[in-house]
C-alpha cells in the first residue's frame, strides 16, 4: 500500500481546512440550484490549488498526479461543491496545446478568472443526436471540446454561454450536467493535430483518475460513518458492532476499498508511461463498482437512518452515483482496456 508522504499529508490537511464544512455549502447549492456561490472557489483558487498539476515553467506548481489522487481522496468526504478535481485534470491540458489561446485560458483558469472545464464526447441515452455531456455544467465558463482525430484533431474552447440552449439537468448528487452537440467551427482553437489528441488523452486518464480517488474518499468516510453507527446502535442490549456477522460484514468492506485504494495509487504512478491509459481506466472501472457496492451496504447496515437526507451518508452516496457515472461507467472503461490512442 502506497502512503502518503508527510509533504502530501500537509497539502491534504490543508485543503481539507480550506473546503471546510463542504456538506453545508452542498445542501444550500441544492438549494439555490442552479446559482451557485462562487466566493469559496475565489479561495480556492487563490491558495493556488488550480495549477497543481501544471509545470512550473507554466506558472503552476509542479505535481504529480500521485499528489492529485491523495489529496483527493482526503478531500472527498468534505463534499465540496466546487469542481476542483476537473479543474487538476484539466489545467496540464492547457499548458501542453503551447498556443497564445491556451495559455491565456490557463492563466484565466489559474487565476481563479474563469473555470473551465471539459466535455466528454460519445453518445448518450438522454439525447442520442447530441455529441457532448458536460459533468458540473452550472459551473463552467469554458467548455474545452475535442473534435476529429488524427492530424485532423482539433481541439476548442467554447463559451458556455453558448450552449445555453441545450437542457440542464440536475444530478442525483445536486450538481448539473448538460448534453449538446457542437456546430461545425465552433470555438476557439486552442491545437491541433496528433499531439493535442495525444494530451487531450491523457486529460481524460486524468479526469478519470480524479474521479476514481474521489469515489475511494467517498467510500472512505461511508465506512467511518458505519462503523461508529455500529457502536452506538444498540439490539438486545449491547452494540450492533459486537455482532460477528456485522463484523465480518464490515472487515470485508475495508479489504474491499483498500484494494480499491491500491489499483487507483498504482495507476497514479503510471501516468506519463506506456500503461497510463490502460491503468487509469483500469483505476475508474474498480473504482466505480467499489464503490456502488460498498455504499450500498452501508447504507443497508444503518437501517431506514440511512436513506435519511439529513444524515452525512446520504449524501455521500448520491456523490458516488454521479461520478461512477462521469468519464466513462465501469462497463465503458473496462470496455476500453487494451484499445491504444491513434496518435503516441
Amino acid at each position: 500500500m502506497i502512503e502518503p508522504t508527510p509533504e502530501q499529508v500537509l497539502m491534504r490537511d490543508s485543503l481539507v481546512q480550506l473546503l471546510g464544512d463542504g456538506v453545508a455549502r452542498t445542501r444550500a447549492a441544492g438549494e439555490a440550484w442552479p446559482r451557485i456561490d462562487r466566493a469559496p472557489w475565489a479561495d480556492i483558487a487563490g491558495a493556488g490549488w488550480p495549477g497543481l498539476l501544471v509545470p512550473e515553467a507554466s506558472g503552476g506548481w509542479g505535481g504529480t498526479a500521485l499528489d492529485m489522487v491523495m489529496l483527493l481522496e482526503g478531500a472527498a468526504a468534505t463534499l465540496a461543491p466546487e469542481p476542483l478535481p476537473a479543474v487538476l485534470a484539466i489545467a496540464p491540458l492547457l499548458a501542453a496545446c503551447e498556443s497564445a489561446a491556451a495559455a491565456a485560458l490557463l492563466g484565466q483558469l489559474v487565476s481563479g478568472e474563469a473555470i473551465v472545464l471539459m466535455a466528454e464526447s460519445g453518445a448518450f441515452p438522454l439525447s442520442p443526436e447530441a455529441g457532448f455531456v458536460l459533468f458540473d455544467a452550472h459551473w463552467a465558463d469554458e467548455v474545452i471540446c475535442a473534435e476529429g482525430e488524427g492530424d485532423a484533431f482539433r481541439l476548442v474552447a467554447v463559451p458556455a454561454a453558448d450552449l445555453a440552449d441545450a437542457p440542464l439537468r440536475r444530478t442525483i448528487d445536486g450538481s448539473g450536467q448538460r448534453v449538446f452537440s457542437l456546430p461545425a467551427g465552433a470555438g476557439l482553437e486552442l491545437a491541433r493535430g496528433c499531439r493535442a489528441e495525444a494530451a487531450y488523452h491523457s486529460a481524460v486518464n486524468r479526469l478519470r483518475l480524479g474521479a476514481a480517488a474521489s469515489l475511494m474518499g467517498l467510500v472512505r468516510g461511508a465506512l467511518a460513518l458505519t462503523i461508529d453507527y455500529l457502536g452506538v446502535r444498540t439490539q438486545f442490549g449491547q452494540p450492533i458492532g459486537s455482532f460477528q456477522a456485522l463484523q465480518h460484514r464490515a472487515a470485508s468492506l475495508h479489504v474491499a476499498h483498500t484494494a480499491g485504494w491500491a489499483l487507483v495509487c498504482e495507476a497514479a504512478l503510471s501516468v506519463g508511461g506506456e500503461k497510463e491509459g490502460i491503468a487509469c481506466a483500469m483505476a475508474k472501472a474498480k473504482a466505480s463498482s467499489t464503490a456502488r457496492y460498498l455504499l450500498k451496504d452501508c447504507v443497508q447496515m444503518h437501517g431506514a437512518i440511512g436513506f435519511s437526507d439529513e444524515y452525512a451518508l446520504a449524501p455521500l452516496f448520491r456523490r458516488a452515483v454521479t461520478l461512477a457515472s462521469a468519464f466513462g461507467t465501469s462497463q465503458a472503461c473496462l470496455g476500453e482496456i487494451g484499445s491504444l490512442p491513434r496518435c503516441a
